[in-house]
């Protein structure tokens, strides 16, 4: 027995010794392989202070997840949506197309992002820059374009004078392209006309005015013909009519139709769970056939918590209206990096924003970029479109 195991003692540490040599082999292949692949973009992600996660995917539609160390904690306020269903905010008509006001009732702050779209009043908007609305506020202006084209009177039982809910956002990234131009008071040449319309919606009527809207008409004509737009991919998507007979110009109507939420019902399934096996997320970037289309960042992961499915929501109704486009690889992990620092990377300009707010827009080669700060030069939320 005894000859036996020294025997044993020398192989047993051959062993040992040749798994400790094959361990350090593989570390060393894997390091020269980070090297050699993506360098810069793992050192730009680590000096902005996030790494990022992903792809993770359910059919044409890739998620990247942004983490941020020390961002799980602090009080979160309520969403737009949250408080609007409990009668915490009033969103209400100014008899301006292209401007609202917001009134916070209760005493928790209330998150709008941009984005968002309002359903109700003389016809249904969405909402242009983020604002964190302090409680008990008087009425606060908020920017909009209409998602509703050519009405401007009740629509059935709703309330003219005010909204009341805000359940869906911009499904379009020519739409949100058309925010960040708003945003960053680009102009554009003026539009001899604000395209054919009146031809895609017939019976169209622009009120009066219409196209003397701040921004000129060029942006929110922009807005109306990326809302026919996806109206129509996603009605060959879901092989179903979505523009609803009580107005066929409202997007708001058509994101609430039942074939699409069926088709929605799969990526909210397989992406919706992301958050919880990924507690420090604060964001995620999105790409679409294999191209980066846009993301959010949020000052909290527990805002982001909140605001989650409504944006794998809006994402997922993108992929879906362009479902029948090739499929080429997902972006990398570099390039979803490159394309966030670049937006932060470019020429700042900033202005103020009620309640002590302030917004900084950047725009890139190929990129725009909206960051929203509070007075206390804290950020609340980022967001990020590619061109």
């Amino acid at each position: 027995m005894h000859t036996k195991l020294s025997n044993e003692g020398p192989v047993r540490r051959a062993r040992v010794a040749s798994r400790m040599f094959r361990t350090y082999c593989i570390a060393v292949l894997l390091a020269c392989a980070v090297a050699i692949g993506w360098p810069q973009a793992s050192a730009a992600a680590a000096e902005n202070g996030y790494r990022l996660s992903g792809p993770y995917t359910q059919n044409n539609l890739a998620i990247y997840l942004i983490h941020r160390e020390g961002r799980t904690g602090g009080p979160v306020p309520v969403t737009l949506g949250e408080a609007m269903r409990q009668g915490l905010v009033k969103v209400v008509e100014t008899g301006n197309v292209s401007r609202l006001m917001v009134r916070n009732l209760g005493y928790r702050e209330v998150f709008i992002q941009a984005g968002d779209i309002v359903k109700g009043g003389k016809q249904d908007r969405v909402l242009l820059t983020s604002l964190i609305v302090p409680p008990r506020s008087g009425f606060i202006p908020i920017g909009a374009f209409c998602v509703e084209a050519g009405r401007w009177a009740s629509r059935g039982r709703e309330r003219v004078g005010e909204f009341s809910t805000s359940a869906y956002r911009m499904p379009s990234k020519a739409g949100k392209i058309a925010i960040m131009k708003s945003m960053g008071r680009e102009t554009a040449p003026e539009a001899g006309r604000i395209g054919s319309l009146e031809e895609r919606w017939p019976g169209l009527r622009i009120r009066p005015g219409a196209r003397r809207r701040p921004g000129g008409p060029y942006l929110q004509g922009e807005v109306w013909r990326s809302v026919a737009m996806m109206q129509d991919a996603l009605g060959r998507a879901v092989r179903a009519q979505v523009a609803d007979r009580r107005s066929r110009t409202s997007l708001q109507l058509s994101l609430e139709n039942e074939r699409l939420a069926s088709a929605l019902a799969g990526y909210e399934n397989a992406l919706g769970g992301l958050l919880e096996k990924h507690p420090q997320a604060v964001g995620y970037v999105f790409a679409v056939n294999g191209e980066i289309n846009s993301g959010d960042e949020f000052g909290s992961a527990g805002l982001f918590r909140k605001v989650w499915l409504r944006q794998l929501k809006a994402a997922a109704t993108e992929a879906i209206a362009e479902k029948g486009a090739p499929k080429p690889g997902q972006p990398t992990l570099a390039e979803v990096t490159a394309f966030i620092d670049s937006a932060r990377a470019a020429k700042p300009a900033s202005r103020a924003l009620p309640g002590g707010m302030s917004l900084e827009t950047r725009k890139a080669s190929g990129s725009f970029y909206m960051e929203v700060r509070r007075g206390n030069d804290h950020w609340v939320h980022r967001n990020f479109v590619a061109q």
